[in-house]
C-alpha cells in the first residue's frame, strides 16, 4: 500500500519531549534516583544524603592529601553493603592499591573490583562486563584514548573523557567518581567543562603534615554547598571526626597567654576552636608577619586597627598567628578572638578561658554582628562554655532569647571590650 507524503513527512518528524509545567512534574513525583551510603557519614553529608545513582562526582585535592585513600574507603564502604564496586586506577600497579588496600586494613571479602589501565577503553569494557553500580577512576588526567592522537590530560582528552563519562554515568545507570589534579595555585587542572559538566564537585583540603582533612563541596546537584566533612588521617586510613569541638579543645589544658576562644561556622555546623598568637620583639628592622589559617592580609589589618584604637604598637613585634587544629578559614566572625589573642600575649595577659568571642572587627574599630549566632552559641553552651563576647548591634529579642542558654556580652567598640574584659587599662 503506497504511503502518502504526508505520512512520510510525519514518520520522519524527530520525537521529542514536549514542555511539562510543574504541577504535572509534582502529580507525577518523579523520582531523583536512589540514594546509597558511602559507609562514612561526613561523606555522606556532603553530599547531601549519600551517593545518588547514575551521578558524576568530581574529587580534586593537592598530592598526597589522602584523595585515594578516601575512595578506598568509600569504594569498601559501598562493597559492604553489597553492591559492585570497580576502582580503577591509571596511576599504580594493582600490587600497588592491593598494598594500600592491606595498609588501610580494609576487608577483602565485598564485591570490590580493582582494575589498573591507561586506556578508556579498557575501562569502559570493565564497565561492560562487570556491571558494577559504583566506579572510580583515579584518576582521569592520566587516561587517554586509542585513536585519540591528543596526549593523556590535555584539554581535547580531558573534554572527550568527561563527556563520555557522563554518557556512562547516566545511561548505565552507574554512580562515577573521577579524581582531578591540581594546579599549584590550586586549582582544579584542565578545562572549566570538566568542573560544569559533572554533578558534584568535591575538594579534599588540609594541611599534609597535619592529620585534619576537610571534605567541602564546590558544586552539588543533589544537595546543598554549605556543609563540610571533617575527617582525620590515621595509621589505618580516614577517620570521621564526630564531634569537631571536642576534637579542637582536647589540649585545652594547654591554653594560656595569647589563646583565644571562638566558634567558628562552616556551612551549617558550628565548631568551637582556639586561635593562639605570639608576639614578641624583633630583633630584625622589619618584623615578621606569620599566619597559619588565616588570611595575612587580614592579619595585617587587624593589626592595623588595633594599634590605632589601644595606641599599643607592634611595629617593632615578630607576630606569629595559628587556627588550632590546622584550620584554614575566610570568616570575618573571627576578627574579635583574633584581636584578643594578639592582645593577651602583647600585654603578657591570658583570657578567661570560659568566654568565647564573636565579632567581626570594622576599620573604624566597630565590632560588627555575624551570622548564624544561634548555632555558634548553642555550641558554645554544649561545650560548657559561661559567657559569650558579641557585638552589641543584635536586636534585643534575639539576645534575651539565646540569653536563657548563656550569658551574653555586648560591646560596641574593640576598645571597649578590650577595657571592660580587663585586657587594657
Amino acid at each position: 500500500m503506497p504511503v502518502s507524503r504526508e505520512e512520510t513527512k510525519e514518520r520522519e518528524k524527530p520525537s521529542y519531549s514536549p514542555p511539562v509545567s510543574l504541577s504535572e512534574i509534582k502529580e507525577k513525583n518523579l523520582p531523583l534516583g536512589n540514594r546509597f551510603s558511602t559507609g562514612l557519614g561526613e561523606v555522606d553529608r556532603v553530599l547531601g544524603g549519600g551517593v545518588v545513582e547514575g551521578s558524576l562526582v568530581l574529587l580534586s585535592g593537592d598530592p598526597g592529601i589522602g584523595k585515594s585513600t578516601l575512595l578506598l574507603k568509600i569504594a569498601e564502604g559501598i562493597a559492604r553493603e553489597g553492591k559492585k564496586v570497580l576502582y580503577a586506577s591509571s596511576e599504580e600497579s594493582l600490587y600497588q592499591v592491593y598494598l594500600r588496600v592491606e595498609r588501610l586494613g580494609l576487608d577483602s571479602n565485598p564485591p570490590l573490583f580493582l582494575l589498573s589501565t591507561n586506556s578508556f577503553e579498557e575501562v569502559r569494557e570493565g564497565i561492560s562486563s562487570l556491571r558494577p553500580q559504583v566506579v572510580i577512576v583515579d584518576s582521569i588526567q592520566n587516561l587517554g584514548r586509542d585513536n585519540l592522537e591528543f596526549l593523556p590530560g590535555s584539554i581535547a582528552t580531558l573534554r572527550d573523557l568527561s563527556s563520555r563519562f557522563m554518557e556512562i554515568a547516566k545511561r548505565e545507570n552507574v554512580a562515577l567518581f573521577l579524581v582531578g589534579h591540581v594546579t599549584k595555585e590550586g586549582a582544579i587542572a584542565g578545562p572549566k567543562v570538566l568542573e560544569h559538566l559533572v554533578d558534584v564537585v568535591l575538594y579534599l583540603e588540609g594541611d599534609a603534615n597535619h592529620p585534619l582533612r576537610l571534605l567541602r563541596s564546590m558544586k552539588n546537584r543533589f544537595g546543598s554547598t554549605q556543609e563540610v566533612g571533617i575527617l582525620e588521617m590515621q595509621e589505618r586510613g580516614l577517620v570521621e571526626v564526630r564531634d569537631p569541638s571536642h576534637y579542637f579543645m582536647e589540649d585545652s589544658r594547654l591554653t594560656g597567654i595569647g589563646t583565644a576562644r571562638t566558634v567558628w561556622a562552616e556551612g551549617k555546623r558550628a565548631m568551637v576552636l582556639e586561635i593562639q598568637s605570639l608576639v614578641h620583639p624583633s630583633y630584625f628592622d622589619f618584623p615578621r608577619r606569620v599566619s597559619l589559617g588565616m588570611d595575612l592580609n587580614r592579619l595585617h589589618l587587624l593589626l592595623a586597627v588595633v594599634e590605632k584604637n589601644t595606641r599599643l604598637r607592634f611595629s617593632r613585634h615578630d607576630v606569629y598567628l595559628s587556627m588550632v587544629g590546622g584550620i584554614k578559614t575566610s570568616e570575618t566572625a573571627l576578627d574579635l578572638p583574633v584581636c584578643f589573642s594578639l592582645m593577651s600575649s602583647r600585654l603578657n595577659r591570658e583570657i578567661n578561658k570560659e568566654t568565647v568571642y564573636l565579632g567581626e572587627v570594622g576599620l573604624s574599630g566597630e565590632i560588627r554582628p555575624v551570622p548564624l549566632l544561634e548555632q555558634r552559641v548553642n555550641e558554645s553552651a554544649r561545650m560548657g562554655i559561661k559567657r559569650v563576647v558579641i557585638s552589641s548591634y543584635y536586636p534585643s529579642s534575639s539576645l534575651t532569647e539565646l540569653g536563657g542558654k548563656i550569658a551574653l556580652v555586648g560591646y560596641s567598640t574593640i576598645r571597649e571590650a578590650l577595657e571592660k574584659e580587663g585586657l587594657l587599662n
